[in-house]
């Protein structure tokens, strides 16, 4: 800005106005708009614009209750519309100055207390929310493109209060400033971070973004190490990243779906009669088929039970085992899947479903997740960077799967256990979405689950003969695009969706025990804690940063929460009532948390309740010439050296080391003389001479010589030889 335009700016600004001449131009105006609005209701008598007309015509109307108050209506009309008709009196150039003058006074202000705003999307909620705490929106180029191309002046010929045009004039104002609030989407750049705005985005590296597939995998791996029961842990399908072309992830995933296979095979006998299973005389299927899968399934609980880093390894089969192995799946899919019978009878049968029985349930003790399983061994595929449910496929065969993700490199496929156990609602599958708020501020990482959610239901029934997606995702982006089923049950929401107070309802209505929505709420918390936990290594921690999740689940047949995938950037429309009502309330709650809490910790907070928190302390110098500082004491082994008799073989070879030092010594010392004698002596003067003589003298007598270590030398000895490299 130039200095004369500057001036002209300072001048304007502090420009005196006569309050007298001020309030007379108010009246003047009013009674300007008094005689149109008594012209609009047809009133008996005009009014004049001068000041005594009041009084003329409050005694005139005196007899008249009803045109009295009639009148006191009038009077409030204008009176509420004094700051859009103050100015109408005026010349159309002194009504211009005055409103940039005001607009001008607004965004300064807003400036100095950091309340300017941009918001991309339609998330009116968001918006209204933040002009009602007084803060001014600089508008994103798309939004009210036409009026942006409009000239200053003619906007404000137009501009009224809370209009577009005001909108807009007072966007072109702010222009030049930085935003405070940032409201954006996950692929845009994020602008202004000398300011450090309030913004929706958390940045994270792309292992373990948790809100992609493959960051989701990469947080289960590192979720061990932050496990505390009670507080965090996370339950989550078993996964392998095909998509990244790991011959060990790909190794590791044929080993997982062969003991899939065994545990299948063991229940399915297991939930049959034995009469229903075989058939002496006709029977294909051997009694080895069964012996194998028990022994595969005895091979992982020993493997379970007594785990170590040695068995983390992948162990290529060898070719005997790769033939048990392909034999096994063929006999064992003829049972699964065409319903063969065994050749075996029934005694020796029912004696298979004990041990079937017995190995289950030891297996599932150590590894929950194998209860979601069932008896058709489903895996379902997810490219790895979408959402949505796009490219979502499920299979069961191993050469479908392995071919599936050969052929789409380039989508990252991971494969995942499917969960053919689920909790079923009129026998229908649904997934609740439930939503957490991660904050960050200058010394704490705050994670905020909210106290409602809604439930969405699949259009079909649930079936393992149909692997169709209108019957096993329930995603709104794909439910919306199928009918519901005809002959499903009457009970279920025609909209596909209910609320927490309707599951509720449910809950009490089958029977669950006490307390269930809460041992399933508090599993939620412990899930999203746990994934957090997991990322915050390689998560940005820039204050004000702030990320609103939608976070699915499921719900197992004991009504424990199963983590399907976390969503950045949730649908937040009003789809159905469901959602109508519970979306607007989330931005709302979310804005109270981001902006009030930080000024007032007693802040009103909504239905969001702090989950968990995180204290964490960065470095904030940058020339980085503070040293790094080490605390803590020496470990010490032992008080004293316990003394050890040498046995007589230890003590002979001792001397015959000793003898060999003395020979090697003197046969040494007689060929230096020799040398000596040959040579031209060398003198060594000064002090340093003589010190590296003193020391090599010293050290050629101290080889003959034997030392005894006191017990600080011994211990020192023991901590340098004992140390970890």
């Amino acid at each position: 800005m130039s200095q004369a335009s500057s001036s002209a700016f300072n001048t304007q600004r502090n420009r005196y106005y006569n309050p007298v001449s001020r309030i007379q131009s108010l009246i003047q105006n009013l009674d300007a708009e008094l005689i149109t609005l008594c012209k609009q209701c047809s009133l008996p008598k005009n009014i004049s614009n001068s000041n005594n007309q009041y009084d003329n015509i409050i005694s005139h109307q005196a007899g008249s209750q009803l045109k009295h108050a009639s009148l006191n209506n009038i009077l409030a009309q204008a009176r509420s519309a004094q700051g859009s008709n103050s100015t109408a009196g005026l010349a159309p150039d002194a009504h211009k100055r005055q409103l940039r003058n005001t607009y001008r006074t607004r965004v300064i202000d807003a400036y100095r207390n950091r309340r300017i705003f941009t918001v991309y999307g339609n998330y009116h909620t968001v918006r209204r929310a933040l002009v009602r705490r007084g803060w001014l929106e600089k508008l994103p180029a798309g939004r009210h493109a036409k009026l942006q191309n409009m000239s200053e002046d003619s906007l404000l010929e137009h501009a009224r209060r809370g209009n577009d045009y005001e909108a807009v004039v007072i966007s072109k104002m702010i222009n030049n400033f930085p935003s405070f609030f940032i409201w954006q989407s996950k692929a845009q750049r994020d602008l202004f971070p000398e300011v450090k705005p309030y913004r929706n985005r958390v940045r994270r590296s792309q292992f373990l973004d948790f809100s992609t597939k493959v960051g989701l995998v990469g947080c289960a791996e590192q979720e061990r190490w932050f496990r505390e029961d009670g507080v965090c842990g996370m339950s989550y399908p078993r996964f392998y990243r095909l998509g990244a072309n790991s011959m060990e992830e790909r190794a590791a995933f044929i080993e997982d779906y062969h003991q899939t296979q065994a545990r299948c095979l063991l229940r399915f006998i297991k939930e049959h009669r034995p009469a229903e299973l075989i058939d002496l005389e006709n029977g294909t299927v051997m009694s080895i088929t069964i012996d194998f899968a028990l022994n595969k399934v005895k091979t992982m609980i020993r493997q379970k039970e007594h785990y170590s880093l040695d068995d983390a390894r992948i162990k290529l089969p060898t070719p005997t085992e790769m033939i048990e192995n392909q034999s096994f799946m063929v006999q064992s899919s003829k049972v699964l899947h065409s319903g063969a019978k065994f050749k075996i009878n029934e005694k020796v049968m029912a004696e298979y479903a004990r041990l079937a029985g017995q190995y289950l349930e030891q297996i599932e003790s150590l590894r929950l997740d194998y209860r979601w399983d069932g008896c058709r061994n489903l895996w379902i595929l997810k490219p790895g960077y979408q959402s949505r449910g796009i490219g979502i496929v499920i299979r069961s065969s191993l050469d479908d799967i392995l071919q599936w993700t050969s052929n789409n490199q380039n989508r990252k496929y991971i494969v995942q256990k499917y969960i053919e156990r689920p909790y079923l609602i009129y026998r229908t599958k649904f997934d609740i979405r439930q939503y957490m708020l991660l904050t960050i501020s200058d010394t704490q990482v705050t994670i905020w689950t909210y106290r409602d959610c809604y439930l969405r239901f699949s259009s079909q029934e649930f079936t393992m003969d149909d692997l169709r997606e209108s019957i096993h995702l329930t995603n709104n982006s794909v439910q919306k695009r199928y009918k519901n089923k005809v002959n499903r049950d009457a009970r279920l929401p025609k909209n596909n969706m209910w609320s927490l107070d309707q599951f509720k309802c449910h809950l009490r209505h089958v029977g669950a025990p006490d307390g269930t929505w809460q041992k399933i709420y508090n599993g939620f918390k412990q899930n999203l804690v746990a994934v957090v936990l997991a990322s915050l290594d390689e998560t940005e921690l820039v204050p004000n940063a702030f990320e609103l999740y939608g976070c699915d689940f499921m719900i197992d047949e004991h009504f424990n929460p199963i983590l399907i995938e976390i969503n950045s950037t949730p649908d937040l429309s009003a789809s159905t009532e469901v959602t109508a009502r519970i979306c607007p309330l989330v931005l709302k709650d979310c804005i109270r948390v981001v902006l009030d809490v930080p000024r007032n910790s007693l802040a009103a907070t909504g239905l969001f309740e702090r989950a968990f928190q995180v204290n964490y302390n960065v470095n904030k110098e940058v020339d980085g010439t503070r040293p790094l500082e080490l605390n803590g004491t020496q470990m010490k082994l032992f008080d004293n050296l316990p003394k050890l008799r040498n046995s007589p073989r230890t003590r002979l070879l001792r001397k015959i080391l000793n003898n060999v030092r003395a020979t090697t010594s003197n046969k040494f010392g007689r060929e230096k003389n020799k040398t000596a004698s040959q040579t031209p002596a060398k003198v060594i003067v000064g002090k340093v001479g003589t010190k590296k003589l003193s020391q090599a003298s010293s050290k050629m007598m101290s080889t003959s010589t034997k030392v005894a270590l006191n017990s600080k030398a011994r211990e020192h000895l023991a901590l340098q030889y004992t140390a970890p490299k």
